[in-house]
């Protein structure tokens, strides 16, 4: 199987953003995008949309490790495995739906971000059985905030203005109850359109990278300090 190239990130974030359900993808449409025959598709990438789904999260991850160091310390590692994983989701950011929240991106083809991850772990005393759940949550924390910082505004349908419900959105926001929610309409000047939540646009406009950089601190730091072994 060839590796896929790297526009049809682009091609396939393009036609996701038209469909409001990942089950509608069609591969048809795609070639249809990218002016070639379904045929040229399914050479590069197998048969189904699960191969292509499972081709796209490993161009993301497949190239992660490639620029680290062995010699970095393993906390230095992660750091920067994940920081490399958020800059090229963010250079896609249509895709990001795929990643993490999509069974059908998982696969043997994100291997080496795997192999990468626990090798780290294992230096950072997590063996056996201590692994599993410091690699779910590296992975689940760090890769799910990415997956929600890019999380697609909602589907309209042709024709419509997009701009409405953003409008509505902060028209609303602006007008929470300061009796009922005192603190949050208080921290409205600094949190408004820029926290999960309470926003109309997604980290492709309003990037949230102090805030990964403080999971990712949480995270490392309480790996660390929780290691049942010595790292090595």
């Amino acid at each position: 199987m060839v590796a896929i190239p790297p526009w049809h990130s682009d091609a396939v974030g393009g036609r996701l953003q038209h469909q409001s359900r990942l089950a509608a993808f069609s591969l048809r449409e795609l070639a249809r995008t990218l002016g070639v025959s379904p045929a040229v598709i399914y050479w590069h990438v197998g048969g189904t949309k699960e191969d292509l789904f499972a081709e796209i999260s490993a161009s993301i991850t497949g190239s992660l490790s490639a620029s680290l160091d062995d010699g970095m310390p393993w906390d230095s590692r992660l750091r920067q495995v994940f920081r490399n994983y958020r800059t090229l989701v963010h250079r896609h950011p249509a895709v990001a739906p795929l990643l993490g929240a999509q069974m059908k991106s998982n696969g043997v083809a994100n291997l080496d971000w795997v192999e990468t991850i626990l090798t780290a772990l294992e230096e950072g005393g997590y063996r056996g059985d201590a692994l599993r759940p410091a690699f779910n949550v590296l992975v689940g924390g760090l890769a799910g905030f990415v997956t929600m910082e890019l999380a697609p505004a909602p589907v309209t349908r042709p024709g419509s203005d997009s701009g409405k419900w953003q409008a509505l959105f902060a028209e609303r926001v602006g007008q929470i109850d300061p009796q009922r929610y005192p603190l949050t309409a208080r921290a409205l000047p600094d949190i408004s359109n820029r926290i999960f939540v309470l926003r109309w646009q997604n980290g492709a406009d309003i990037p949230y990278g102090d805030s990964f950089e403080l999971l990712l601190d949480l995270l490392i730091e309480g790996l660390k300090a929780r290691a049942p072994t010595e790292p090595t």
